[in-house]
């Protein structure tokens, strides 16, 4: 294989351990990294891949205006916080993973909507990147079950592991340009933008059905960052109960040390609470 340049822009796992698979994987290659803007160099949640990419030889680290200069470049993003212009790029291989089964969730916060929405399924999606968001034509695409109890924190680690998966199925497809694409169908097609959900007011409606409730709940589960509060507590989980409801929804049945039943419009839920 010819020498080839290689930059990976995004975080977390997802970002180091597919550069890892490409340094063992491929010798011939010039490696590059583009970082999130959030990224400060320190492990948290998950570790930085700045900090690894910083500790490691053989990584060049640049800004995304750098990355747009180079020539011959695949362009990887991985959870990648910036939205680019194709036009601004040297190269015309570019391409993205994307948290969801594309067409559906385009944009943000794919954790949060197909549990909202009650999805039963998601997945992650390998695409070509054009001036849309998240529309491009689709490589290759990895699809996970979300069970009826899995919580944002769940499926977003679900994304990571079915990311990295997908990267190594199809990198050397990407650098040898023997990929076959599909135009994203129009029917069942979604997009959220960043303002679709303020996670700094999360409110949850408790005038819904115990199965709406119990969505709301673990769709911002994600104990890194936030939990959402109902009536002053601080909810880690719920589960739907087989007693109906005899009160007004919303009202607290019982509560038993970190144990809070409460009511719904058909049936009532069972809150650990923190």
């Amino acid at each position: 294989m010819k020498k080839t340049n290689i930059c990976i822009a995004g975080n977390f796992d997802l970002a180091i351990k597919c550069t890892e698979f490409v340094k063992k994987k491929f010798k011939n290659i010039d490696l590059y990294a583009v970082f999130n803007s959030n990224d400060d160099g320190k492990d948290k949640f998950q570790r930085s891949f700045k900090k690894y990419c910083k500790n490691k030889i053989k990584i060049t680290c640049v800004n995304i205006k750098e990355a747009y200069l180079i020539p011959d470049l695949i362009f990887i993003s991985l959870h990648y916080d910036k939205i680019i212009k194709t036009e601004n790029f040297h190269s015309k291989k570019l391409f993205n993973i994307h948290f969801s089964l594309l067409p559906k969730y385009k944009g943000m916060h794919t954790t949060a909507w197909p549990i909202l929405c009650g999805e039963k399924f998601s997945g992650v999606t390998l695409h070509e990147i054009d001036n849309g968001i998240d529309t491009g034509n689709i490589i290759s695409q990895i699809k996970f079950k979300i069970n009826i109890n899995d919580n944002a924190e769940k499926v977003f680690l679900n994304y990571i592991k079915y990311g990295i998966i997908l990267f190594k199925k199809n990198i050397l497809k990407l650098l040898n340009g023997n990929y076959k694409l599909s135009k994203q169908k129009n029917l069942n097609s979604s997009y959220y933008s960043r303002a679709s959900i303020n996670f700094k007011k999360i409110n949850i409606d408790l005038n819904k059905t115990a199965f709406e409730v119990h969505n709301q709940i673990r769709a911002f589960v994600f104990q890194h960052y936030q939990l959402p509060i109902i009536k002053g507590y601080k909810v880690i989980n719920s589960k739907i109960l087989k007693s109906k409801s005899k009160i007004k929804p919303g009202k607290i049945v019982s509560r038993v040390g970190k144990i809070l039943k409460i009511s719904t419009i058909d049936y009532n839920l069972l809150l650990k609470i923190k």
